[in-house]
């Protein structure tokens, strides 16, 4: 290229700015939602499981799930380098593309390659295993464009058939991965015919002509993609079956009329929302600390930005160039626009819905035309300055976006390897069938392999020769429905999903509930209930009917993996409550009593009161009422707890002194 020598000082300016954003906290991120349930098939059956998990609707990504995991293991931390890797190699191939496009606005093509890559409407890059597909098809699906306009401005045959082999091939391989990615399509032919309007003395039918001899090669990739997705390949779901849902516009026009409707909000969305929603989702949130970090960070990734433009203003634009940019800003208006409609296009013709939360993959599709728009908007500003403080604010918000997102996800990560290190102190082993019922201080519980998929980690990994696997011990999200099940305490619910057979008992329940991120898991007995003012008001109403008798007291305490749960906390106050926890199960109070006289030897002491309650019933059990004493105040300033106390210290007590003691002390 003859712009070579600004093009690679600006790629390291990509990288350092997308790894600003990126990476930061890379470290600290686990496994989340979705990504559950596949390290658990892959954990416990193997990497060729895959198959069966992707043959109902995308079977082209257990082939590369399948190799993924068989390089990177349980290792969390490179699924997201990878994650990355690909984001940031379809921002160059996007910045190669303009370039060779528009190559007397390089400026224009490295601010729409950074937005692009930074694009902050796509908040799922922080799922590892899950969206491991889907960018690398966004990866392949914009080197294979890139590849297209080589082999189109390639004059040499054998470089120039090489050029479009390899574009197809790519283009033949990230479709089946993201069918939805079609609309990137447009933005291959955008690109293929912009360089041929502005040849003067050429007929709109010449014009035609030379782009449909130009594009036809690149025509296959689609037509192969179709003919086999709607000829070939039955779907199992409904939501990826083409013929289905196009079947539903023909059934009623209404239909379509409600697409266009979807189709224009979802735009907004990607074009002009994208920049302002997440950041105010996310960021405001943060606490103080993490706030001025994560500005810090932006700061550093604005000024890196500013380099980059001040070294392209000192290149200089020579005149002569075969391309017509009398106004490459509304050509980036309009092409991008059209690019955000055929990205959208698909998803909402299966009836989906773009939004900042568990469905901003949709908008990944439309990011490059999204940044094409904002590229163009800008431009279309005459004050250089104005520009520039535009740029800084867009990279602020995306920059920001992301370390608040990565914030969010390092506070749930380590949540959930707190929530299961304790739980493996507390349990040595699980009655198979038990249908866990599980509240989380951080993150919502939206499915129920957020749970099972970690129980079954660690108390049943291992391998079973029959497909669908049955989940050993099941979970059960506490819906409004779930709750009253639980409630009613007897039915059965059978779902099959992905080769997973849930079987969920509503009879055989066991509730693990953690109120907060300081205090400790709770195993409930549902016999007496040790509830905390923090739980949620769902816990306290199932809590009754959680039966600690599926917690197998005998035995080891089991490890979890390190490379999915990271390595084992420190054993502050919650190590040696949960191992009272255990203790008090097996009757074995010299124990219990042992290990709090320890904790607090130790400095360590509860956040939530009700974690008192092994201790208290311990003294209660060897006969010391004196050293009741001291806990008479602290109890006494949670009315809610001390009537528990008062009606568990209480039940079974022969002895009257001790009983008038405990009555005169924590029931009145």
């Amino acid at each position: 290229m003859k712009n070579h020598k600004y093009f690679w000082p600006l790629l390291l300016i990509l990288l350092f700015v997308s790894a600003l954003a990126y990476l930061p906290l890379v470290g600290s991120l686990g496994y989340i939602k979705d990504d559950w349930f596949l390290i658990y098939d892959a954990h416990s059956q193997g990497a060729g499981f895959f198959h069966e998990i992707y043959r109902i609707d995308r079977p082209a990504r257990a082939y590369v799930m399948q190799f993924i995991y068989s390089v990177f293991g349980d290792w969390v931390l490179f699924y997201h380098l990878a994650a990355y890797l690909y984001r940031f190699i379809a921002a160059v191939a996007f910045f190669w593309a303009l370039v060779k496009t528009w190559p007397r606005r390089m400026e224009a093509g490295f601010v729409a390659a950074l937005f692009f890559l930074l694009y902050p409407g796509f908040l799922s890059q922080v799922n590892p295993i899950d969206y491991q597909a889907q960018l690398l098809s966004l990866c392949l699906a914009l080197v294979s464009i890139a590849l297209t306009i080589q082999a189109i401005q390639t004059k040499t045959l054998v470089p120039r058939i090489v050029y479009t082999i390899l574009s197809i091939l790519l283009g033949l391989a990230y479709l089946p991965l993201v069918e939805y990615f079609i609309g990137f399509e447009a933005l291959r032919l955008v690109f293929i015919v912009q360089p041929l309007i502005p040849k003067k003395g050429h007929s709109f039918k010449a014009l035609l002509a030379s782009a449909l001899r130009l594009w036809l090669p690149f025509l296959t990739i689609p037509a192969v993609f179709l003919v086999w997705r709607l000829f070939f390949f039955e779907t199992e779901r409904r939501a990826t079956d083409v013929s289905l849902q196009l079947g539903q516009l023909f059934s009623s026009p209404l239909t379509g009329l409600g697409w266009l409707l979807v189709l224009a909000e979802d735009s907004l969305k990607a074009i002009f929302l994208a920049w302002a929603i997440p950041v105010y989702q996310l960021a405001f949130d943060l606490r103080l600390r993490d706030l001025l970090t994560g500005l810090g960070i932006s700061a550093v990734a604005i000024v890196l930005t500013l380099a980059g433009l001040w070294w392209l203003a000192r290149k200089p634009n020579p005149a002569g160039q075969a391309e017509n940019e009398s106004d490459w800003r509304i050509q980036f208006l309009v092409i991008g626009t059209l690019v955000v409609l055929a990205g959208l296009l698909p998803v909402v013709m299966v009836n989906r819905h773009a939004d900042f939360g568990d469905y901003s993959r949709y908008l990944l599709a439309s990011a490059a035309g999204a940044a094409m728009v904002a590229t163009g908007l800008i431009g279309l500003l005459e004050h250089r300055h104005v520009r520039t403080i535009l740029i800084s604010l867009l990279v602020l918000s995306a920059t920001l976006t992301h370390y608040s997102n990565a914030v969010q996800v390092a506070l749930e990560t380590h949540n959930r390897r707190d929530f299961w290190w304790q739980v493996s102190w507390r349990i040595p082993a699980l009655e198979t069938g038990t249908t866990l019922v599980a509240e989380y201080p951080v993150g919502a519980i939206q499915e129920d392999y957020f749970v099972w998929g970690p129980a079954n980690l660690i108390y049943q990994p291992q391998k079973q020769t029959q497909i669908p696997l049955e989940i050993k011990i099941p979970a059960a999200v506490l819906t409004d429905e779930n709750v009253l099940r639980v409630l009613r305490g007897k039915g059965t619910e059978t779902q099959l999903r992905r080769g997973n057979n849930v079987v969920r008992d509503y009879g055989n329940v066991l509730v693990l509930t953690q109120a907060s991120a300081g205090s400790c898991v709770r195993a409930i007995n549902g016999e007496f209930p040790e509830l905390s003012e923090k739980d949620q008001q769902r816990i306290l109403l199932v809590a009754p009917k959680s039966k600690i008798e599926n917690v197998l007291a005998e035995g080891k305490s089991p490890t979890p993996p390190i490379e999915l749960f990271g390595p084992e906390p420190a054993h502050g106050w919650c190590y040696y409550y949960q191992k009272a926890a255990l203790a008090r199960q097996l009757g074995d109070w010299k124990q219990v009593a042992a290990l709090g006289e320890k904790a607090l030897a130790e400095g360590y002491y509860p956040s939530d009161k009700i974690e008192w309650m092994p201790f208290l019933q311990a003294y209660v059990a060897l006969g010391q009422p004196e050293k009741l004493r001291r806990f008479v105040s602290i109890l006494g300033e949670s009315p809610f707890i001390q009537k528990q106390v008062c009606a568990t210290l209480s039940a079974g007590i022969s002895d009257p002194e001790l009983f008038a003691y405990i009555q005169e002390s924590f029931c009145k």
